[in-house]
């Protein structure tokens, strides 16, 4: 079966992809960017490798997979339900029940097993909405990238959720909207209006605090004093230093993708209250999404032999430069917001 009224959106992150799905389909047109910002989304974390020496860290822009969503339906007043059973029969099941009920359901999935996906390395922290099952074929959305509104047999699907390989694996998580609150469907633009700046509020705390060496601007420093070794620790360095470039650029996860995410927040947040307050912030932004951009053209430009060290040397620096600017740019975004969200500054 297909949900019948289903109307595939379209979106940049797979997470903010898949929720944007399962409020527009309960009944609020909301933009992904809105979600992502509203759901905090923005950070910066160090994963070690899980062997090191034999490939890089993880080195990812957001938060935790599925705390997005969480924050996103807080701040709307939506009630997000999750589950996670236990084994595939009873996790196509549970699909089948939520369809059947006219519920998108979103899913935690690995890229490994999904046909469409071109990549065949492991990851398993990637979500899809799921709109239509039968014993066959699965029916989902997945990003703008991968294609959108996407078919594939359900057998691949059953694998990828199952899997326990590849980064932060959920196996069989799931996702669902029962109801939206009326007023979120009536009023949507004064409950956006309600919640921004207490997210903005609460992203800024988080970004300016100091959360040790895996997280926020600690762990963004903390790349910056290593990137430079792994000329020597990585090998082969090229292909993995590369593979960092690839990764921040075309998977969604890292660098310059979600800056531009919150910067799109940031515009539609002005464009929401009417005023110029966070105009200077759109600016600041704007130059952040930028530096993250040369460095990704660095890393993907990146040619060891004799002077892979100095090659990497200049990545750092640029990352350096990039926390001081994110460092910056945050502190200066919690004085209007505590102001606005109604805490001490």
């Amino acid at each position: 079966m297909r949900l019948a009224t289903f109307q595939p959106q379209l979106g940049d992150h797979c997470e903010t992809t898949t929720l944007r799905n399962m409020i527009h389909h309960a009944g609020a047109g909301i933009s992904e960017p809105m979600l992502f910002g509203l759901g905090q989304g923005i950070d910066f974390q160090y994963w070690d490798a899980p062997d090191p020496g034999r490939g890089a860290p993880m080195l990812t822009g957001r938060i935790e997979p599925a705390l997005v969503s969480r924050n996103a339906c807080s701040a709307l007043g939506v009630e997000l339900h999750q589950a996670q059973p236990p084994d595939p029969e009873s996790a196509f099941a549970a699909a089948v029940e939520l369809l059947d009920a006219g519920h998108v359901v979103g899913m935690s999935v690995d890229i490994f097993h999904l046909d469409y996906f071109s990549s065949r390395s492991h990851f398993a922290s990637h979500y899809i909405a799921l709109y239509g099952l039968d014993d066959s074929l699965a029916h989902v959305v997945d990003t703008g990238q991968q294609g959108g509104a996407q078919t594939l047999p359900t057998e691949s699907l059953r694998r990828a959720r199952a899997s326990r390989e590849g980064f932060m694996p959920s196996p069989h998580l799931h996702l669902y909207i029962e109801q939206l609150p009326a007023r979120l469907t009536t009023d949507t633009d004064a409950v956006l209006r309600e919640g921004i700046w207490n997210a903005i509020r609460l992203t800024a705390e988080r970004m300016t605090g100091d959360r040790g060496p895996r997280h926020g601007i600690g762990a963004l420093r903390r790349a910056a004093s290593e990137i430079a070794g792994w000329s020597d620790t990585l090998a082969p360095a090229d292909e993995m230093v590369q593979g960092v470039g690839r990764f921040w650029r075309f998977a969604g996860t890292g660098g310059a993708n979600f800056r531009k995410l919150y910067r799109a927040f940031l515009i539609e947040a002005r464009q929401l209250y009417g005023d110029g307050e966070l105009d200077p912030f759109v600016r600041d932004f704007g130059e952040v999404q930028h530096q993250w951009d040369e460095v990704i053209d660095m890393l993907m430009a990146y040619r060891g032999a004799d002077d892979g060290r100095k090659q990497l040397e200049a990545v750092a620096a640029r990352l350096d430069a990039i926390a001081d600017a994110e460092q910056a740019v945050f502190e200066k975004l919690l004085v209007p917001a505590a102001k606005r969200a109604g805490e001490p500054v």
